[in-house]
């Protein structure tokens, strides 16, 4: 983020803060039809278009450096890799060999020299290319220039790989991210590394497990004895982008700002920052280190769920600085996000089928949830509008 936005956003917090109000978002008072959660139809319709049309966050950079070394994708329903090839190109392919279908890398492998298919022994390049196939003489006159893998748009951009649904699709990243892109940037993500990830399958819509969030009203009540310490009287300000939405959310300690030379303030000191990026990741920049939370429906009512912290690793040194990477971890992996946030919207999701509510009601400081849900709806309504 530049240094001027970081000033500025945290002048908006203060200003905020004496109103003891968020910034304004829609100004108006929302309600959303719960069917958008339960509706298998809703789900196929936001496969054929937000899961089709845009492109997504396949993982951090520091996974594919190195020829052969490789990301692949946590979602069935979007089986690719991404691998590095000898030339040191970044390249994506649909994880299928072009003979049956098989899954061409397992995740099992260290490193990548071939792709070979377990199932029948066709190999390809890491340029995707058929090199050999097992008893040619089955397949006379075989084009292998035609029987290469499918190929996938891939771009590495502030330290994270995009990738994109369709082939031959071709992705802008700066015009998509816009200001949020240069955020990333100039925070440095390209420089952390991983220390650990998970995939975890939820009882949850996918929106509904984003949705917790996009607002800070459920802080003091649902994170009482965790969070809501380092928010006391917190305050939210925001930005849009598109679809993408960055949050800055006040902790408790910013009235400290006031006693520091402008010029010198640094956001993270007293400011933690979110972004949504659509449409189904939520990029967290804690003071230390970084979360990729994504969001995979796989039934209206279930979603993968993975989440991957990255740090500096000057920041964590020895064993002492992984045990407290790993303190950290399990507190917001496991308490703040797993037992807290996701298991309430497990619990919402539990009683959308009883009919208890024909719409959720937004409040005016959960604009955010409504202007997540507009990008969809338009995307859902007129295709690509979003972009």
């Amino acid at each position: 983020m530049k240094h001027d936005t970081q000033i500025e956003t945290l002048k908006t917090l203060l200003q905020l803060r004496e109103q003891r109000r968020d910034q304004e978002m829609l100004d108006k008072v929302v309600q959303i039809p719960v069917r958008n959660y339960t509706d298998s139809a809703v789900l196929e319709r936001e496969m054929a278009t937000v899961f089709h049309d845009y492109p997504m966050i396949a993982g951090h950079a520091s996974h594919v450096r190195e020829t052969g070394s490789y990301l692949l994708s946590d979602w069935n329903r979007f089986p690719y890799v991404v691998v590095r090839d000898k030339e040191g190109t970044l390249r994506a392919f649909l994880n299928a060999c072009r003979h049956r279908g098989a899954w061409i890398v397992s995740g099992k492998e260290d490193r990548i020299k071939a792709f070979v298919c377990p199932f029948h022994g066709w190999v390809y390049d890491l340029d995707g290319s058929l090199r050999a196939i097992t008893k040619p003489y089955m397949f006379p006159d075989l084009d292998y220039c035609k029987f290469g893998l499918v190929e996938l748009t891939v771009v590495e951009h502030s330290g994270l790989i995009w990738i994109h649904p369709t082939p031959g699709a071709t992705i802008d990243i700066a015009s998509y991210l816009g200001p949020i892109g240069d955020d990333l940037e100039r925070f440095g993500i390209d420089k952390v590394i991983r220390f650990r990830k998970t995939s975890v399958i939820k009882k949850a819509n996918w929106k509904l497990l984003l949705k917790t969030y996009l607002e800070g009203y459920h802080v003091p009540f649902l994170h009482r004895d965790t969070i809501s310490k380092v928010f006391k009287k917190g305050v939210i300000a925001h930005f849009e982008h598109g679809p993408h939405i960055r949050l800055a959310a006040a902790r408790a300690n910013i009235l400290d700002a006031l006693q520091a030379d402008r010029q010198a303030w640094r956001i993270l000191d007293y400011a933690s920052v979110y972004y949504s990026l659509f449409p189904n990741t939520f990029f967290i920049m804690h003071p230390d280190y970084v979360s990729i939370n994504a969001f995979y429906p796989e039934a209206p009512d279930r979603t993968i769920w993975t989440h991957e912290m990255l740090y500096r690793e000057p920041d964590f040194p020895g064993e002492k600085g992984q045990a407290a990477l790993a303190k950290r971890f399990e507190y917001t992996n496991d308490v703040v996000f797993d037992t807290e946030d996701f298991a309430v919207a497990e619990d919402v999701q539990v009683g959308l089928r009883y009919g208890g509510n024909e719409f959720h009601t937004l409040g005016l400081e959960e604009g955010l949830l409504a202007l997540f849900q507009q990008s969809i709806d338009q995307v859902l309504a007129s295709g690509r509008t979003a972009m």
